[in-house]
């Protein structure tokens, strides 16, 4: 995806009359949710993991190894006396 997009010589979709004002409402809702999950990954990572379900597998596998260690606990620093 690029960071910018010049729309000033684009055309309106003349598909969008077919949804009507509520169903535009919709769309820039379910747009604006879907938008909010959207992760980037860095390219070696996405190299790695070429497809959505290899980058899955791998992050359950992680949920897995997270949810099967133990708690670290913190130490205090005893008060010098």
């Amino acid at each position: 995806m690029r960071k910018e997009y010049q729309l000033r010589d684009g055309r309106p979709n003349p598909y969008m009359t077919r949804f009507g004002a509520k169903g535009r409402a919709e769309l820039i809702e379910w747009w604006s949710k879907t938008r909010s999950n959207v992760r980037v990954l860095p390219d070696d990572v996405a190299r790695e993991f070429p497809d959505t379900k290899s980058t899955v597998d791998a992050l359950r596998l992680v949920i897995k190894l997270r949810a099967g260690r133990p708690e670290t606990k913190v130490r205090r620093k005893r008060s010098g006396t």
